[in-house]
């Protein structure tokens, strides 16, 4: 790591540090609605009314902090602005749902389309910014360069919105979604190290500093949660940081526990329909499964750390098998 992006991740930590309590106590203070629980999850019945939103302060600090050392370091190019703008476009979108959810008390926030065509639209921006600077239709696979052509417009957004809301989904229990993102970062880290891609390695040395950060008041039991805010911004960023160091499909593996939470749920949705009502899992997204005991018909509730230690795990060893990958087909 280079000292600068170091230092830049322990600033945005201190400033997420002391930003999250004062806007726990903005929440109380103004005795605004917290977090609704669905309805079928009554073992989080007891959090419904903790303060939502958190993510709006690690990720204004990550693009605050960034941006500062980005132009104090030289580093403003055209890879950093792409994911500063993906990361900050995907964040507005997340605050918009959260704010009509807690502000305005709409329990549905920006209809699913609407969500949609926004995520959209944000690929395309990235697309074509990324085609003026780079030029470049190519995908990585294990080392090898696939010119794709225009499929690679497809392939970046579907990459943008998918893995943004495959976060989302993941961010459904204390603590699992900030660490498992930390992970996922860290390993993308080394391999921005590794091209020399310190603009790219700034912003994902100040989200994992906020992140952290975070942490300290998301861990169980949970003083405030991210918010679509948090987990829309963190999944685009994670989509947008593997396209910009051209290692695409890494992602399938350091966000390993994404796409597990993601296909839990298309699997889940497609089985009922298919055989009138029966599950494969006991609660989807995953998470909630193991939750509810797993698959065993006499299994016991599996606390959240549990989970959490689980899916951390899982996440670490799905990077670290990426890295590994990477490193061997690197060239």
């Amino acid at each position: 790591m280079t000292f600068e992006t170091v230092i830049a991740g322990i600033v945005t930590f201190i400033v997420t540090f002391i930003g999250i309590p004062e806007f726990i106590k903005f929440f109380h203070k103004k005795k605004i609605g917290g977090q609704q629980m669905h309805e079928d999850v009554h073992q989080h019945a007891q959090k419904a009314g903790t303060p939502t939103m958190g993510g709006i302060v690690f990720v204004l600090a990550s693009l605050a902090i960034s941006l500062l050392f980005a132009i104090i370091y030289g580093t403003l190019t055209p890879p950093f602005w792409i994911a500063w703008i993906v990361f900050a476009i995907y964040a507005a979108v997340g605050f918009a749902d959260d704010f009509l959810k807690v502000f305005r008390q709409i329990n549905q926030g920006l209809t699913s389309l609407q969500k949609l065509i926004a995520q959209i639209l944000t690929g395309i921006l990235a697309y074509f910014i990324f085609m003026h600077e780079e030029g470049a239709n190519f995908i990585n696979i294990f080392g090898l360069k696939v010119n794709v052509g225009i499929f690679f417009a497809i392939f970046l957004i579907f990459w943008l919105v998918g893995f943004s809301n495959a976060v989302n989904l993941t961010d459904g229990i204390d603590g699992l979604a900030s660490i498992s993102v930390v992970i996922s970062l860290s390993a993308y880290a080394v391999i921005a190290y590794n091209q020399k891609q310190f603009d790219v390695l700034l912003i994902i040395m100040t989200t994992i500093g906020g992140l952290l950060a975070f942490f300290f008041y998301n861990h169980k039991p949970a003083k405030i949660f991210m918010g679509d805010v948090g987990s829309l911004a963190l999944g685009g960023l994670l989509a947008i940081i593997s396209i910009l160091l051209h290692a695409e499909w890494t992602l399938l593996l350091i966000g390993i526990v994404y796409v597990f939470e993601t296909l839990s749920v298309m699997l889940q949705v497609a089985y009922f329909k298919a055989s009138g009502g029966k599950r494969i899992f006991r609660m989807t997204p995953v998470h909630h499964h193991f939750e509810l005991g797993g698959f065993s018909g006499h299994g016991k509730a599996w606390s959240e750390w549990k989970v959490d230690f689980l899916f951390w795990a899982v996440g670490f060893f799905g990077s670290a098998l990426a890295l590994i990958i990477y490193f061997a087909t690197y060239k």
